[in-house]
């Protein structure tokens, strides 16, 4: 089982990629990175090509993306383009290729992006419809999409595992999942059971100390333990990703790997 780490929440407005976190995360002993596809979406060749050499200097692949939506592009309902759709399909999957990522993870629909009165059935037909082709074109190149729940304050359709087991079974595509993240999925209190019973769809997972959103450190292993152990025991054996801010990234960060690579070596 492999442990890795989000560079999103090691961003800042100086350092939107965060460039500066690559070698601390490589030398931590974490197996890969994830990077933020929206954040790198409109980058041009030779940006791409400098971001890259630094996870190749640092032998750090890149295996995942997350953050996988650009801000504002509606994936389903009334402002859906579906030629736009397409474009970004092809844009997503050249990065995937460029960058040697095999899973792409992204949340579902924004609310903020469909009128007001606009509900989950109503979008879902179409957003039904972007997925099958997102999955199908995916496909091709042995990548794997998976939907992230995001908890309803953030404005999401997609808040829960069962929500977004409900478009993972109507795409019926082996390589469409879905996922937990911690955060997410405590603050929205969601139900572990369900997880467990669909725990062939969990395509990935992120973790996070609670309280601040932080790297766990060894007072927050019993927490971990006790949310990650179920799925592992029901048979969960995909990547494990931090996601996370850190207050001290030469502390944290290897810290934490150490942690979780001792506790998933149980």
């Amino acid at each position: 089982m492999k442990s890795g780490i989000c560079l999103l929440l090691l961003a800042d407005h100086q350092d939107p990629l965060a460039r500066a976190a690559i070698p601390t995360a490589a030398s931590a002993g974490y197996d890969y990175a994830e990077v933020s596809l929206a954040r790198i979406y409109s980058l041009t060749d030779s940006q791409l090509s400098d971001y890259r050499s630094l996870f190749t200097e640092s032998g750090l692949p890149v295996e995942v993306f997350n953050n996988a939506v650009p801000k504002g592009l509606a994936l389903a309902g009334p402002a859906a383009d579906f030629q736009a759709l397409t474009r970004y399909i092809d844009r997503a999957l050249t990065l995937a290729r460029f960058m040697g990522v095999s899973m792409i993870t992204m949340s579902g629909p924004g609310r903020r992006t469909v009128p007001p009165d606009c509900t989950w059935k109503d979008i879902f037909p179409s957003y039904i419809q972007f997925l099958k082709e997102y999955a199908d074109r995916a496909a091709q190149q042995n990548i794997t999409l998976v939907i992230e729940p995001i908890n309803e304050e953030e404005h999401n359709f997609i808040s829960t595992v069962s929500t977004a087991m409900e478009a993972v079974k109507a795409v019926n595509r082996p390589n469409l999942m879905t996922m937990i993240d911690s955060y997410h999925f405590i603050k929205q209190k969601d139900d572990l059971a369900s997880v467990i019973q669909n725990i062939s769809h969990i395509g990935h997972i992120h973790y996070a100390a609670q309280d601040r959103r932080s790297y766990p450190l060894e007072p927050d292993m019993a927490a971990c333990r006790r949310l990650l152990t179920p799925l592992l025991d029901a048979g969960y054996n995909g990547r494990i990703s931090i996601e996370a801010y850190a207050d001290n990234m030469a502390h944290d960060l290897p810290a934490s790997a150490r942690l979780l690579g001792g506790f998933l070596s149980r």
